[in-house]
């Protein structure tokens, strides 16, 4: 694998959020597989850190490998971001949390209506269909939309009705993307913990503090 402190590697595909199924068991955040580099313990023996105080720091090593990614758990959330391609769509949202579900894209996704009020439509198609949320495909007419103009909406149903998630996210945003869903809370006694990067900029947090943490 690319040591941190590595040359620059070609640019590629960049950036993806991922989180694990509602509640499903997620351990310590001790590697990710957004990058090898992105491992707790190869961290704290090749970053430069600038400063590590208890449990989480911030170091110094290479740009790009890779430019941008995290991996992450706080309590019952485990997250992901990580770079992707530009393009297919330009951005795009999909989320539910409790009663309330929320989509976009653009360009719009196939099958989406121009303008709906109340779950009446007033212009456009009938709505989309099969758009994956992690398990959950989600169906334009399993919802009750409040509103959806031309590209994106928002609206309610049951809480975890025609089986969605509890909680759950995915966003698109040019070349980054980003998962999260919930997890099991405090798994192997871990708090929290998480590995990420930015440019050169390189951060870990584990609660309680993981072993060979710097001092």
């Amino acid at each position: 694998s690319q040591a941190i402190l590595a040359p620059n590697p070609p640019l590629g595909p960049y950036c993806v959020l991922e989180v694990c199924p509602s509640f499903a068991a997620m351990p310590e955040i001790k590697t990710s597989d957004i990058s090898p580099n992105l491992d707790q313990q190869k961290m704290f023996k090749e970053l430069w850190w600038l400063n590590y105080c208890f449990c989480q720091g911030q170091g110094v090593g290479a740009v790009g490998n890779p430019f941008f990614g995290s991996e992450a758990v706080e309590f019952c959330i485990h997250a992901k971001c990580q770079m992707t391609d530009i393009g297919g769509p330009f951005c795009s949202q999909l989320n539910v949390m409790c009663c309330i579900t929320e989509q976009c894209s653009f360009p719009p996704a196939e099958g989406s209506p121009i303008c709906v009020c109340f779950n009446k439509k007033l212009a456009g198609a009938d709505g989309f269909s099969g758009l994956k949320l992690f398990d959950w495909e989600a169906n334009f007419a399993d919802t009750f939309w409040i509103s959806y103009i031309f590209c994106g909406g928002c609206g309610v149903s049951g809480l975890q009705a025609n089986g969605r998630p509890l909680y759950a996210l995915q966003v698109k945003e040019l070349c980054i993307k980003e998962e999260a869903k919930l997890t099991t809370p405090c798994e192997d006694g871990k708090w929290c913990s998480g590995v990420g990067t930015s440019l050169c900029f390189w951060n870990q947090v584990t609660f309680p503090p993981a072993e060979n943490a710097p001092k």
